[in-house]
């Protein structure tokens, strides 16, 4: 058997390429783990797999694969010298870092987190945008995120949400 990492090619919604370690990206991602059982395995010469991302730019899917790379079981310490010596966690300031971005930025990482099924890349980014709207008002949050609110005032069915939800308000 081979030693060589069989390695897929991710290609974004943009038409960009990203080839990664089929081990690496199946152990991160669900979905792409999925799709490469799918894949028809290949005989004889190597191929590489073509994997489409439609719903995730290059951008987007390059910072993701930042993130799997910093989050792969196979890093050594040494992969972490830009940290302060003495950092007893590292991936801790890594992920800071990471989601120490603009809204639209976060945002995209949301959903190519959901949609790649990376559990905890999605719960890192949806909970930062969570600590970010700590404190915000409705019409805030709907200014910054471009919400419609869709209730209407003559049956008064945002009051009836406020009511019923009356604990998110407080």
């Amino acid at each position: 058997m081979s030693s060589e990492k069989k390695m897929v090619c991710l290609r974004s919604s943009d038409d960009k390429a990203f080839k990664v370690s089929e081990e690496v990206i199946s152990a991160a991602s669900m979905m792409t783990k999925g799709m490469i059982a799918k894949a028809p395995k290949s005989t004889g010469a190597t191929t590489t797999t073509t994997l489409p991302i439609p719903n995730v730019t290059a951008t987007t899917l390059s910072r993701v694969l930042d993130y799997i790379k910093k989050h792969s079981a196979d890093i050594q310490p040494d992969d972490y010298n830009f940290c302060a010596p003495g950092d007893e966690q590292p991936l801790a300031r890594f992920n800071d870092d990471f989601i120490d971005v603009d809204n639209d930025t976060l945002i995209d990482l949301v959903h190519a987190a959901e949609y790649l099924n990376i559990q905890k890349l999605f719960d890192l980014t949806c909970k930062a945008v969570a600590d970010k709207l700590k404190g915000w008002t409705i019409d805030e949050i709907r200014k910054t995120f471009g919400i419609v609110n869709d209730y209407t005032k003559e049956e008064e069915e945002e009051e009836e949400v406020r009511r019923e939800n009356s604990w998110a308000f407080e």
